[in-house]
C-alpha cells in the first residue's frame, strides 16, 4: 500500500491529518487536504484513505457495550502448589455469598462484588432448575416422600428409593395435602411413573395422594417405626439401670439398718424400701429383655425373606405380628402400649408390601424345589458381598428365574429412608443462609443427581444412571453444557 512507500509519514503526522480531516466544515478550510499531501509529502488518497480508518475506528471504540466488567482472559497453571493451596482454603469456605467472593481472591485472585456474585448464582440456578426440569426418568419410581426445614418454611422432597434420585426439592408455603398434592401431579405430568409411594405419619404427605387422585399405592414408612421403636429401646435400657442403681442403694441402706453394714458419713437416703426397689428392679429388667425379644421378633417377621432363605408368607407374618402385639400389651407400660397401638394401625400397611411380594414371586418360583428357591433368595441376598454376576456365576438353567427374581425384589419397597439419608446432606447447605435463596436448591439437585458414588452397592455409578437413563452425563459435563468449559490451562 502507498503508506510503505512513505516511511517517514510517522503515526503522530498520521493522527494529525486524521483529525485535521475528520473537523467538519466550516471548522476546516477549503484546500486543507491539499495543504495536508504538500506537507507531509503524501497522496490525497492515502489521506482520504487515513481518514476513513480513523473514522471507523472512532465509531468502534464507541458503540454501546454490555453492562457489568470487560471478559477477563487469563490462562491459570493448575500445578502442585496450586492444588496444595486450594485444599488448604477450600475447608474454610462455607458456601455463603461472602464466603464465595473470599475464595475468588484467594484462589483466583480475581475480585467480585456480592452483587455480582448474587446474579450469577440467581441466573446458574435458573438453569439449573430448568435442567432438572427436563430430566425424564423410564424405569418406575420407588418414591420416598418427606419434608426438611429451614427455619419455618418446609421444603419438600421426593427421592427415587431405586437410584437415590432426586425428583423434587423446591421450597413450599405450606405442607399440607393441597401442596403436596400439586407435588404429586408435577412429577407425574413430567412422565414420573410410581411404582408406590412411602412417607411417615405426616397427613399433608398422605392427604396429597387423596386430592390428587393418584392411585398410588402407599407404603409404610418402616424407617421410622423401627427408629421409634430403638430409641424406646434406648429409655428402656435406661430405666433398668436406674432402677438397678437404686434397688443397690436400697439394699446398702437396708443392711446399714440393720447393723450388717458399717460405713463412714451420713446415712444413705432412699427414695424406696429395700423389697420395693427389689421388685421394681426385676420388673425394669424383665420389661426391657422381654421388649427387646419382642421387637427382635417383630423385625423377623417384617423381612420379606425368612432366616432359612424362604419367601415370607403375608398370612403367617400376621399371625405373628398379631402375638407380639398381644404381648407387649401384657407388659403394661405406657410408652410400649403407645408404640402397640401405633404398630396396630399401620399393620394393614406394613402387610401390604409383603402381600404385592408374594403375589409375584410365588408363580415364579412354583416350578422349582425348595432347595433351589432357598439357594436364589439366598444368592440375591448376598449378591453385593459375593460380587455375583447373574449372567456367569449361576447355572444357565437358573439365569432366567434369578432375573425375574431380582426384578421383582428390586421393586419391593416400605421405607423412607433415603429421603432421611438426603436431608442429612442438605442440612448443613441450608444452614448455612438464613433463607432458601432461589438458586441453592436446583444447583444442589442437580450436583446429587449427577454425581458419582464413590462407596458403597452403588459405586462407581450416578443417581441418574442407576435410574436408567441412557447416556448420562457427568457432573462435570452438565457443568459444562450451563456453564461452558472450564477453559483453563493445567499442567502437572
Amino acid at each position: 500500500m502507498a503508506e510503505y512507500r512513505v516511511p517517514e509519514f510517522t503515526s503522530e503526522q498520521r493522527l494529525n491529518a486524521a483529525l485535521q480531516m475528520l473537523m467538519p466544515f466550516p471548522g476546516r478550510q477549503w484546500g486543507r487536504v491539499s495543504e495536508l499531501a504538500a506537507r507531509y509529502g503524501v497522496s490525497r488518497t492515502l489521506l482520504y484513505e487515513i481518514r476513513d480508518r480513523a473514522l471507523e475506528a472512532l465509531v468502534t471504540a464507541l458503540l454501546p457495550r454490555d453492562a457489568g466488567r470487560p471478559a477477563q482472559n487469563t490462562t491459570l497453571t493448575v500445578d502442585k502448589a496450586f492444588v496444595d493451596r486450594t485444599i488448604a482454603i477450600l475447608p474454610l469456605l462455607t458456601g455463603s455469598v461472602r464466603n464465595i467472593r473470599l475464595g475468588l481472591q484467594l484462589l483466583l485472585g480475581v475480585t467480585r462484588s456480592v452483587g455480582y456474585i448474587s446474579e450469577t448464582l440467581t441466573a446458574a440456578g435458573a438453569q439449573a432448575a430448568a435442567y432438572n426440569l427436563a430430566l425424564r426418568v423410564p424405569l418406575p419410581i420407588l418414591g420416598e416422600a418427606d419434608e426438611i426445614f429451614q427455619g419455618r418454611q418446609p421444603c419438600l422432597t421426593v427421592v427415587d428409593g431405586r437410584s437415590f434420585l432426586v425428583l423434587n426439592l423446591t421450597p413450599a408455603a405450606s405442607r399440607d395435602g393441597t401442596t403436596w398434592g400439586v407435588t404429586y401431579l408435577e412429577l407425574v405430568e413430567r412422565g414420573m411413573q410410581f411404582q408406590d409411594l412411602a412417607c411417615d405419619g405426616s397427613t399433608g404427605l398422605r392427604a396429597g395422594l387423596r386430592e390428587a387422585e393418584l392411585a398410588i399405592p402407599l407404603r409404610p414408612d418402616l424407617f421410622h417405626l423401627l427408629r421409634n421403636a430403638q430409641r424406646l429401646s434406648r429409655r428402656l435400657e435406661s430405666a433398668a439401670y436406674k432402677a438397678i442403681e437404686t434397688a443397690a442403694r436400697a439394699r446398702q441402706a437396708d443392711l446399714e439398718a440393720r447393723g450388717l453394714l458399717h460405713r463412714h458419713g451420713r446415712p444413705l437416703k432412699i427414695s424406696v424400701p429395700w423389697p420395693q426397689a427389689q421388685l421394681q428392679e426385676a420388673q425394669a429388667i424383665a420389661r426391657y429383655d422381654n421388649w427387646n425379644w419382642l421387637l427382635r421378633e417383630i423385625r423377623l417377621a417384617l423381612e420379606p425373606l425368612t432366616p432359612t432363605h424362604h419367601l415370607a408368607a403375608a398370612a403367617e407374618t400376621q399371625a405373628t405380628l398379631e402375638t407380639a402385639l398381644a404381648l407387649l400389651r401384657e407388659l403394661d407400660h405406657p410408652d410400649i402400649t403407645a408404640f402397640a397401638a401405633d404398630l396396630q394401625n399401620k399393620l394393614p400397611e406394613l402387610l401390604a408390601p409383603l402381600e404385592w411380594l408374594e403375589q409375584q414371586l410365588t408363580p415364579v418360583l412354583n416350578g422349582l424345589d425348595a432347595d433351589t428357591q432357598a439357594f436364589i433368595l439366598w444368592a440375591w441376598q448376598h449378591r453385593q458381598e459375593l460380587h455375583l454376576n447373574l449372567d456367569a456365576d449361576l447355572p444357565e438353567a437358573l439365569r432366567p428365574v434369578m432375573h425375574t427374581v431380582a426384578e421383582i425384589l428390586e421393586l419391593f419397597h416400605r421405607s423412607s429412608s433415603l429421603a432421611e439419608s438426603l436431608h442429612s446432606w442438605l442440612r448443613p447447605y441450608l444452614q448455612i443462609h438464613r433463607g432458601m435463596p432461589k438458586w441453592l436448591l436446583p444447583l444442589l439437585q442437580l450436583c446429587w443427581n449427577y454425581h458419582q458414588f464413590e462407596r458403597g452397592k452403588r459405586a462407581g455409578s450416578s443417581p441418574v444412571e442407576r435410574a436408567g437413563v441412557q447416556g448420562a452425563p457427568s457432573l462435570a459435563e452438565v457443568l459444562g453444557q450451563l456453564f461452558g468449559s472450564r477453559g483453563a490451562a493445567q499442567s502437572a
